[in-house]
């Protein structure tokens, strides 16, 4: 599974969130025109790509692998 893959989305995961914290993410979902849940999705794999969890593979699909360097050297 690739980490855009939707077709391969069968795991359920319920978070709490703050009413500010919802409503950012519903409006960085409106401004990109997609749902929340891939706002909150794509935040995980960054997160996850940050902490070294995904593979190289992986963090380049997401496009996080050149900031994750540049953060790492600065």
């Amino acid at each position: 599974m690739t980490v855009n893959d939707k077709s391969a989305l069968d795991e359920i995961l319920s978070v709490r969130f703050s009413k500010r914290i919802r409503d950012l993410v519903k409006q960085v979902a409106q401004a990109r025109g997609t749902d929340e849940s891939d706002v909150v999705r794509q935040a995980v794999h960054q997160e996850l790509a940050r902490l070294s969890f995904l593979t190289d593979n992986e963090k380049k699909a997401l496009g996080v692998i050149d900031f994750i360097k540049t953060e790492r050297e600065g």
